[in-house]
């Protein structure tokens, strides 16, 4: 079984043994037709075993306020944006992508008593520790992308597109390096050092590594932690030509391509990496202190 994988149901309830103690309720008494009060307590047993093992247990049993935020259709322009002078070769060609509807997005990065929730809800391995402290709402780590989307299934959602995590990030603003602004402020965002590879503080960031989500400002359309804390997963594979050919309307990345991909920057990381046209490339199972999700979801219900 791969780690995105989910076995239905493993309580007690859901298991053949608790199935024979549900018909051990006769105790060897015959049932007539008049026995409607044994025949509808059956009913429900059966209706209650059926459904708990038929659907998903995230379904039924997953608690969590994931505060999701409505994000707007509209249109922007992907990629590296004409102020800046750091572009890579596989954040361009710069293009028009157009969003017909609207969809959902974590208001923040899954924390780490969400994600705990989670895999005591499943039998889904919990991730590693990190090398420093973190309290149950600072963002959870080292999670590698079967990890994330899995996460994201159980909360009812998937990862988000390329295309809608960069138009979220945005926050329906155009043309500006860092997502709503031209320039980093440790006063809203939590990332490194100027110089590559180590956590920093000032400003409003006390945090040497990750900091507690929506401890800054959100963007324009509510959504946190757009630009540092931790890198995010997202759906698709790094094709670096995929801008060439991609749909202008709703384009759901790459099928295929040579690695995963996360966004946003991090606490680790020095400003040019926090770029919101930034791809980075990672391998699908790996896992770092400084690689988060953010689940995203279809408008109209939870895709199950």
């Amino acid at each position: 079984m791969s780690r995105c994988q989910f076995t239905p149901c493993n309580r007690p309830r859901c298991s053949p043994l608790h199935a024979r103690r549900s018909i051990d309720l006769t105790k060897g008494r015959p049932l007539k037709l008049l026995d409607r009060g044994f025949v509808g307590v059956l009913a429900l047993v059966v209706w209650l075993t059926i459904s708990v093992t038929a659907f998903p247990r995230s379904a039924v049993l997953q608690t969590s306020d994931f505060g999701w935020v409505r994000v707007p259709a509209g249109t922007f322009v992907m990629g590296c944006v004409d102020a800046d002078s750091s572009c890579l070769d596989n954040e361009g060609p710069s293009h028009e992508v157009t969003f017909l509807g609207s969809f959902d997005l974590m208001a923040a990065e899954a924390t780490v008593a969400q994600y705990a929730e989670f895999t005591q809800d499943t039998s889904h391995a919990p991730p590693p520790l990190p090398e420093f402290r973190q309290g149950g709402d600072h963002p959870v780590v080292l999670l590698s992308w079967d990890d994330a989307a899995a996460f994201c299934l159980w909360a009812g959602a998937r990862l988000p597109t390329e295309a809608e995590w960069e138009y979220a990030a945005r926050g329906g603003r155009a043309g500006l390096i860092y997502g709503a602004r031209d320039e980093l402020s440790r006063d809203w965002v939590n990332y490194g050092a100027e110089e590559c590879c180590a956590g920093a503080t000032g400003g409003g960031d006390a945090w040497v590594s990750t900091a507690p989500v929506q401890s800054f400002p959100s963007n324009d359309f509510g959504l946190y932690d757009m630009t540092g804390n931790v890198w995010e997963w997202v759906d698709g594979w790094l094709d670096d030509d995929y801008y060439e050919v991609s749909p202008s309307i709703n384009p759901p990345g790459a099928a295929v391509g040579y690695s995963r991909i996360v966004r946003g920057g991090s606490w680790l990381n020095f400003p040019a990496a926090l770029r919101t046209s930034v791809r980075l490339p990672f391998s699908q199972t790996g896992q770092t202190s400084n690689i988060g999700v953010r689940c995203a979801r279809d408008v109209g219900g939870r895709p199950l």
